[in-house]
């Protein structure tokens, strides 16, 4: 089944209208401005003041009649395309045989149907805003790793909502090794423009290869631990989903020390997001998908002087110092904390960039 409606983080910006300021003021063969007054009345070198022309006043974003930013002249502004930048997903599922038990006591829907449901709905409502990718595990044998069967990019949700179709229940549970696998891949994917996650989705402790898919142990428990521990460490954080009422209720203390060592620990005593119900799986996915969505702006050129950017939602000043960064590795701006979350939210109806005609000393 498959779902249309509209998540609250998939909202997107109403009008996401960037500028850049003109890098200089003064005359220059790269035509860096037109000219304009500098607060002191300072004319420029080619002769144009703020009130030359009649496109060109301060009150359609030129600034050359004085309009100030932070102390600076914001002088020959033009439109510079931005996008959001898509995080890289991989979805990382636990198809062993335990999964087509029922979900839950007095439930009438296994946990395999309950987790098509909530994937095929965050693959529907994520698509263009999240890159996904897929693994399910065991692959083939019994406790043989998964394997990204569906390569993180742009296009990739109807090929994954196939996947889902055919996904069958069987096997082992090589958690820790099937997330070595995922990440290598990450690593070899060495994508520095979206940041990568991992969302794993388990019905169970791992059983393998110590256990030989059936018996759960501390070895194997161990794999998984120091497989989230390395994804961390190379900058990949995990979602760890716990799915089915049987795994919740009777042993969490691995999934609690894996969401820890991921990144994104819940708070409370159960740090590990439970879902024990379709409903409670849709509710977790929702939750991850706005935790990941949303904090960072690529600029389709680079600024010439990026020490004297300023950012403006909805025409309301955001202090750069912790509250957002340039990348210029990425040519991104990105946000953290509460004007993340504003974005995330999609409340902000307009972002504006500019730039100080004056360059840093």
């Amino acid at each position: 089944m498959r779902r249309t409606h509209a998540l609250p983080w998939l909202l997107a910006l109403l009008s996401l209208a960037l500028w850049l300021g003109a890098a200089a003021c003064d005359s220059d063969s790269n035509g860096h401005g037109d000219g304009g007054d500098d607060p002191d009345g300072t004319t420029h070198a080619d002769g144009q003041d703020g009130n030359s022309g009649g496109d060109n006043q301060g009150g359609d974003g030129s600034g050359g009649d004085g309009q100030m930013s932070d102390g600076f002249p914001i002088c020959g502004t033009f439109a510079l395309e931005a996008s959001s930048v898509p995080p890289n997903m991989l979805l990382v599922v636990d198809k062993s045989g335990s999964m087509d038990d029922l979900t839950s006591a007095g439930s009438n829907r296994s946990k395999m149907d309950d987790l098509k449901d909530a994937v095929n709905a965050l693959l529907t409502q994520g698509d263009g805003q999240i890159r996904f990718g897929w693994m399910a595990y065991p692959n083939d044998s019994e406790c043989e790793p998964g394997r990204v069967s569906v390569q993180i990019g742009d296009d990739t949700v109807g090929t994954i909502q196939n996947r889902l179709d055919w996904l069958n229940a069987n096997g082992g549970t090589p958690t820790g090794t099937s997330l070595e696998v995922a990440d290598d891949y990450l690593v070899g994917l060495a994508d520095a423009m979206h940041r990568s996650f991992v969302v794993l989705i388990t019905d169970g402790m791992p059983t393998c290869p110590n256990g030989d898919g059936s018996r759960p142990n501390d070895q194997d428990n161990q794999l998984a631990l120091d497989a989230v521990t390395s994804l961390r460490g190379h900058g990949f954080d995990t979602f760890v989903i716990g799915l089915g009422s049987n795994l919740n209720d009777t042993n969490p203390d691995l999934l609690n020390d894996m969401a820890e060592a991921g990144g994104w620990p819940q708070a409370g005593a159960v740090k590990y997001f439970q879902a024990n119900s379709l409903d409670q799986l849709n509710a977790v996915l929702t939750q991850i998908g706005g935790q990941v969505i949303g904090c960072n702006l690529a600029l389709n050129q680079v600024p010439e002087y990026p020490n004297y950017l300023f950012v403006f939602f909805d025409g309301v000043a955001v202090p750069r110092d912790g509250n957002w960064t340039y990348n210029a590795a990425n040519n991104t701006i990105e946000f953290t904390g509460a004007y993340c979350e504003q974005l995330r939210g999609g409340t902000v109806g307009k972002v504006d960039v500019l730039m100080g005609c004056r360059p840093p000393d």
